[in-house]
């Protein structure tokens, strides 16, 4: 490499830190020193499912039974707030639905406000006073304030069986069988 060179990569390396320091400057501070702080996250099992749970577990559940089941007997076929029949073999993993808290779904823009498992037609309410239900569609633990993309009104749900039964599809589109 001859001289030129390296004064010439010299003078590139100073011009471009001094360009750092000139931005770094016009980007805020007073002159000093910043204090830099370090956070520490813990990643678990769920989140790295992608789901993000704050809340605490039911006494005796596995973060893997939280996100996956099963759910306790009172859920495993129970009917949803629309009566649809929980089929614990046909269900959808939290991954495949988008699963996650209503609000972070509201901001971004997935879901409108007011949209959650508490008022979706597939949620099965809390039977057992953990403050969790189930879902008709869904595996695992349902927090009424989580939300998913299978998420529908439960109006809707009820005017489609309507039409179901009156179109003679029977049983109002509830599937009774075991």
């Amino acid at each position: 490499m001859s001289f030129s060179d390296e004064t010439r990569r010299r003078f590139l390396q100073l011009a471009g830190g001094g360009t750092v320091v000139s931005l770094a400057g016009c980007l805020g501070g007073d002159g000093g020193q910043e204090e830099t702080t370090t956070t520490t996250t813990t990643t678990t099992e769920a989140e790295e499912d992608g789901q993000e749970h704050e809340e605490e577990l039911p006494e005796g559940v596995s973060e893997e039974e939280f996100v996956h089941g099963p759910v306790p007997e009172a859920y495993r076929t129970a009917l949803s707030q629309a009566g649809e029949k929980r089929n614990p073999d046909e269900l959808f993993t939290k991954e495949a639905t988008q699963f996650q808290e209503a609000t972070e779904a509201v901001e971004a823009g997935l879901a409108q406000e007011g949209q959650d498992c508490g008022n979706c037609a597939e949620y099965i309410p809390d039977k057992n006073g953990d403050g969790f239900g189930a879902c008709a569609r869904v595996e695992g633990y349902i927090d009424p304030e989580d939300w998913c993309s299978l998420w529908e009104s439960i109006e809707e749900a009820e005017a489609e069986q309507e039409e179901e039964g009156e179109d003679g599809g029977g049983g109002g589109g509830v599937d009774y069988t075991l």
